[in-house]
C-alpha cells in the first residue's frame, strides 16, 4: 500500500517556489505597498494591503 503525502505534511518554508495561489497574493501585496517605506504606509491602508484570499 502506497502511502499518501497530505498537504499539512509538506514543509513549504523549505521549498524553492511558492504554491501558486501564494505567489499570486504575494504580487498583489507588492502592488499595493508600490515600493513604499514601511513609515509612508498610513495604519488604516495595513488592513487593505495585508488582506489575502479574499474570501
Amino acid at each position: 500500500m502506497k502511502k499518501t503525502k497530505f498537504i499539512s505534511d509538506i514543509d513549504y518554508n523549505k521549498s524553492s517556489k511558492p504554491c501558486s495561489p501564494c505567489a499570486e497574493e504575494c504580487k498583489k501585496i507588492d502592488k499595493r505597498v508600490n515600493k513604499r517605506k514601511l513609515s509612508e504606509i498610513k495604519t488604516k491602508e495595513v488592513p487593505h494591503i495585508l488582506k489575502v484570499f479574499n474570501f
